[in-house]
């Protein structure tokens, strides 16, 4: 894969809206941001009231952007190249991590750690916990994606392993590995493969879900230092990677 590009300003988390638009969280100015993949260009931004944490597309023409330290979730009307801010609901606890399931969200917290799965109108349906799950599963959940076979991916940065879930938020693998430092991002890239941002080792990651083997697939060579946020783009083949703490930093990186 090669490299391309970087846009200036600290991101703390990625969503794919088309090959040619992104939408970012900037945490420092408490913002979300509609860049242009070609060439890191704002297209438009909203300011959110409180400091931005993670985002997902929820299939409904909007996004939905949790805000951690004010424990709400806050919906963002994505209209063509204008950002709007939409309704938001209240949830108990620090949550972090977020994705768009089956018209619903499934929303991760830590301090303790613990998973939900809520409607778009902040009613809880599924949960799971340490004590309900009867081991330590989650300690920093702060990430979370789906497959299209409907499986959810949550790895955990204080563990040091990748859980798999069913829609219905009960425990299907526990994948480990040495390899892993402190997963966080992480996408899925088909069925049976998801891809993570290792923080620590400074890798990308592959976990192959069907035999649980782990491979780099990005590091030092290709510039990766910190990796944090990632996603991935199907029509574009390409994959966007956000650099912990780092200015300028996403990179793109084109499957060859």
């Amino acid at each position: 894969m090669t490299s391309r590009g970087g846009n200036g300003y600290q991101i703390n988390d990625i969503a794919v809206v088309s090959p040619t638009r992104l939408l970012v969280t900037d945490w420092t100015n408490d913002t979300l941001r509609l860049v242009d993949s070609q060439n890191g260009g704002v297209v438009s931004q909203v300011s959110v009231p409180g400091t931005p944490f993670r985002v997902c597309l929820t299939g409904d023409g909007r996004a939905a952007v949790t805000l951690r330290d004010e424990k709400r979730v806050q919906f963002v009307r994505v209209d063509g190249d204008t950002l709007s801010l939409d309704k938001s609901i209240t949830v108990k606890g620090t949550v972090v991590g977020i994705v768009s399931s089956n018209n619903h969200l499934v929303v991760s917290y830590h301090s303790p750690g613990r998973v939900e799965k809520i409607t778009m109108e902040g009613r809880v349906t599924h949960e799971l916990n340490n004590q309900t799950a009867g081991r330590e599963l989650f300690k920093n959940p702060y990430f979370i994606t789906t497959s299209h076979g409907g499986h959810i991916y949550i790895p955990d940065g204080g563990t040091h392993t990748i859980v798999q879930l069913d829609h219905n938020l009960q425990v299907l693998q526990v994948f480990t590995s040495s390899m892993m430092k402190g997963p966080r991002g992480i996408v899925s890239v088909s069925n049976n493969q998801v891809v993570v941002a290792d923080l620590y080792s400074h890798n990308i990651l592959v976990l192959d879900t069907t035999t649980g083997t782990l491979t780099a697939l990005l590091g030092d060579a290709e510039g990766i230092q910190y990796p944090y946020a990632v996603d991935w783009c199907p029509d574009s083949q390409k994959l966007y990677v956000g650099l912990h703490g780092v200015i300028g930093n996403l990179n793109v990186y084109t499957r060859t």
